[in-house]
């Protein structure tokens, strides 16, 4: 044979090695994912053989260290502790590992082995068995110092600790140590975590069981504080009780509160937190309704504004009241962590401007912040009349460390936890690995999962690695061809549709609200249900509205119309897709006059306030994306009427 043909077979044979090791590799991985499902179906019942028997062939295995587990934890009462601190050691990524040690733990407590224990404790465990054996173990080992200081710290809770507890609580108890104001202490938690349980059995544990009954009741049925009679004392028990009574007797009776506030702040010498707690629940809530009675009550309980919430709220209802030169005055005043934000800057420059429109200083004050991106700058923007900005800076990732993120096992999991289609174990393992990395590394698992258009663990990586500024990551283009489709069809812009569903998803089609809305643009079912048949789109079970393009046509369909409700106005329409039509009609009686910016500001809501916010600037971002550049807010969105 001529060199010319042997380089030739050689050439052919290399390429056809090259082309069996992907396929050697893939049957390989197919065959161990076949083992794992069935060792892991084994170990559910108790069984190991097949895990055992294909440990070696399994080993390279991403999630082999589950089979691993799962087979230590079932003999764990009869492993070593050698073998359990080497598992321990060689699978400390895994997310599961610390209810291993809770139960591992519990064993070397059961057994007096505080040694041990005292090695492997951790309190970011975060298990109050585990706090309460740590006390116990003070105990064993002579420091009944730490341990009653442990004991006091575990005693203050408005939940019902777990047995575990008992000894120490009650070690604690004889040494004379748990005093009666303790007692009442905890019983106030409890009652006002509505813990009736934890409740009744303290109330048998205090020395005054006619205050302890009267808390009950006065929590349960607020209007018993009209009997003042009961009050009279200047007790710590009485200052408790009626301040937890008014603070809940303000949601159901706006003028018996204050009625009763008059009378009790000359009777009994609230604290100062108590006092701030009077300005939260009672100011804010009347601030919340737009109610003037709220500033009397946060000026008088609150003056400093030591609660930001306070404050802020004190400041929205000035502004909503038309109080310009007020709201100027205050906000200046607001302590300078909250002053220095944009929000308060904005508010800062516009009250100016209101109280003096001839005024040359909001002009300086908008242009001062009107460079950043964000939706008080976009707004300080318009006033200026200055583009908006959107500095966009990529997330610094080198190669390296990229590829170091791939390959990490806790990674490497959660990639073939997603391939075998257990995406609820996927997204343990994706957010249990933002955990353990350092903000590189963050940086890195960020771009890694844009790359694999697993756009919602992207952006909350950035969001975890605190870089705000790669917008190709925070706002993808994702679902372009559906989105923009749908909302042309719909007679929608484009970048606000993408704006909602940026806003209600970030992207992730499977996700689900804890209230049951679904998908990309988080339908509720009985919505989705009465849009299908509105709009005669198909949907064939509540499941299917999960289906991207499903779910992207029922949205947009419902977005139309909530939009015809309320007249074309995003700022409406958006707030009324995150709270429903009939709230925001609520908000808006009486607000003919109102500013809109002054509107959104004072959305009783907060969730609704930064919902709106940031749907709105989130608009401006994708509209510079798509081409097709709108305003923050348009000239007839500023007129804030919705249909008749």
């Amino acid at each position: 044979m001529s060199m010319h043909m042997r380089l030739l077979s050689l050439v052919a044979t290399s390429l056809l090695l090259t082309a069996m090791q992907p396929a050697q590799a893939d049957n390989r991985l197919q065959q161990q994912r076949s083992l794992y499902q069935k060792a892991k179906a084994e170990l559910d019942t108790g069984r190991s053989e097949t895990w055992l028997a294909n440990r070696s062939f399994l080993q390279s295995y991403p999630l082999a260290s589950y089979l691993a587990y799962e087979e230590l934890t079932q003999r764990l009462k009869d492993a070593s502790n050698a073998e359990v601190e080497h598992f321990l050691q060689e699978h400390s990524d895994l997310p599961q590992l610390r209810w291993m040690k809770l139960r591992w733990l519990r064993l070397l407590a059961e057994r007096g082995d505080w040694a041990l224990f005292f090695k492997h404790y951790r309190p970011e465990l975060n298990f109050s068995e585990l706090d309460c054996l740590e006390g116990q173990g003070l105990l064993a080992l002579g420091k009944p110092a730490e341990a009653h200081a442990r004991a006091e710290k575990l005693w203050l809770s408005s939940q019902s600790q777990p047995n575990a507890c008992d000894p120490l609580f009650a070690q604690w108890k004889e040494a004379g140590l748990r005093t009666p104001e303790q007692v009442w202490a905890r019983l106030f938690l409890a009652v006002q975590a509505r813990n009736a349980g934890l409740a009744k059995y303290l109330g048998g544990e205090y020395s005054k069981p006619d205050s302890a009954r009267l808390l009950s009741e006065v929590a349960a049925k607020p209007e018993k504080l009209q009997q003042t009679a009961l009050f009279v004392h200047d007790s710590m028990e009485n200052r408790d009780i009626v301040s937890l009574g008014l603070r809940r007797l303000i949601r159901n009776n706006t003028d018996l509160t204050l009625q009763l506030l008059n009378h009790y702040k000359t009777r009994l010498s609230f604290s100062d937190e108590q006092k701030r707690m009077l300005a939260r629940d009672i100011g804010t809530l009347l601030a919340k309704r737009f109610d003037a009675r709220g500033l009397g009550v946060m000026q008088e309980f609150d003056p400093q504004h030591s609660d930001p919430l306070v404050g802020e709220w004190h400041a929205r209802l000035l502004l909503r009241l038309g109080r310009w030169s007020e709201a100027q005055k205050l906000i200046s005043a607001l302590p300078a962590e909250t002053a220095s934000s944009l929000r308060w800057q904005y508010w800062n420059a516009r009250s100016t401007q209101f109280a003096d429109p001839n005024s040359r200083q909001p002009l300086e004050q908008y242009q001062k912040i009107a460079g950043e991106r964000d939706f008080y700058a976009y707004m300080a923007a318009d006033h200026s009349q200055l583009p908006y900005q959107l500095n966009h800076r990529a997330a610094p990732v080198d190669s390296k460390t990229l590829e170091q993120v791939r390959q990490a096992p806790v990674i490497q999991r959660a990639l073939e936890l997603h391939a075998i289609g257990d995406e609820l174990a996927a997204q343990r393992e994706w957010n249990h690995a933002s955990q353990l990395f350092t903000h590189e590394q963050l940086l890195a698992q960020a771009r890694l999962a844009y790359e694999m258009n697993w756009f919602n663990p992207a952006i909350r990586n950035l969001g975890q690695a605190r870089y705000w500024d790669d917008l190709d990551i925070r706002f993808p283009m994702a679902y372009r061809d559906g989105l923009v489709r749908e909302a042309r069809a719909q007679g929608l812009h484009s970048s606000w549709v993408y704006a909602i569903t940026r806003q209600e998803s970030a992207f992730m089609p499977t996700i689900r609200s804890h209230a049951g809305a679904m998908g990309l643009m988080q339908l509720m079912p009985a919505t989705a249900k009465e849009t299908a048949q509105r709009y005669n789109i198909p949907l064939a079970s509540p499941q299917a509205a999960l289906n991207p393009d499903t779910n992207i046509k029922l949205g947009t369909a419902y977005l139309n119309q909530v939009m015809q409700q309320f007249r074309g106005n995003r700022i409406l329409a958006s707030a009324a897709y995150n709270a429903g039509p009939g709230r925001v009609r609520q908000w808006l009686r009486d607000a003919d006059h109102l500013p809109y910016d002054v509107w959104i500001e004072t959305i009783p809501f907060d969730e609704t306030r930064q919902y709106v916010q940031n749907v709105l600037t989130y608009s401006v971002i994708y509209g510079q994306k798509l081409e097709t550049p709108a305003p923050l807010v348009e000239w007839h969105e500023r007129e804030l009427t919705p249909n008749n």
